[in-house]
């Protein structure tokens, strides 16, 4: 419980920031390399990510694919659609999948900052972020992340990489994923999800971090 706490004050020092530190800025490199410059999705137009296959037509457990990137299972999906207003800010969790994945060989080198494994299970978050006032925020959807009430990840483990934490202007809506690697889970039963504080340009607090808790 102490090292939770202390998680949580670290994520109200780094709330505003986006993804950074060595892991990030490797990664990052092979993203762009691999992506020609592709931007996140803050529109209602979703870009395909560089690193993962798209899942958005697996819709019932056991479903797959297969592409240039790999191969993608879902093993559980949860329909989610809660909306939060956190401030100025709406924020929705779309939906929650754990899914089982073997990237092609060409992605090892990004992969190997978060796991040496060649297949694993992860955890994906589907998020919509609008900011309906007039002012500008920076924000942290997903500081932290308990699975199963024992699994702990941080907004450090996202491979995603789409931008969803930081700066979120008036009016401007963001649209993406995060997503967590973890240890082959047989089910996910339990997923509690724990926002950044919501800061001004200033990096004045206008909004404590929010909890959501998920029953899968």
């Amino acid at each position: 419980m102490k090292k939770y706490f202390a998680l949580l004050t670290a994520a109200v020092l780094l709330s505003g920031c986006s993804v950074a530190g060595d892991k990030q800025d490797q990664a990052m490199k092979t993203v762009q390399a691999s992506s020609n410059g592709s931007k996140p999705a803050t529109s209602d137009l979703l870009i395909p990510n560089p690193q993962v296959s798209d899942d958005s037509s697996l819709a019932k457990e056991g479903d797959s694919i297969s592409d240039r990137k790999g191969e993608l299972t879902l093993k559980q999906i949860k329909q989610v659609n809660k909306t939060l207003t956190i401030g100025g800010i709406d924020y929705t969790v779309k939906d929650i999948k754990l899914l089982h994945y073997v990237p092609d060989y060409s992605l090892i080198d990004f992969y190997h900052p978060y796991t040496h494994d060649e297949e694993f299970d992860f955890i994906k978050v589907g998020i919509e972020l609008k900011n309906s006032s007039d002012e500008g925020y920076h924000f942290a959807p997903i500081a932290f992340m308990k699975l199963n009430n024992d699994i702990i990840k941080t907004w450090e483990d996202d491979f995603y990489l789409e931008e969803l934490n930081g700066g979120i202007q008036p009016g401007q809506v963001k649209k993406g994923n995060m997503g967590f690697i973890v240890d082959e889970l047989d089910s996910l039963e339990a997923v509690e999800l724990l926002t950044g504080d919501l800061v001004d340009l200033g990096k004045a607090k206008e909004a404590e971090p929010v909890k959501l808790n998920i029953k899968m």
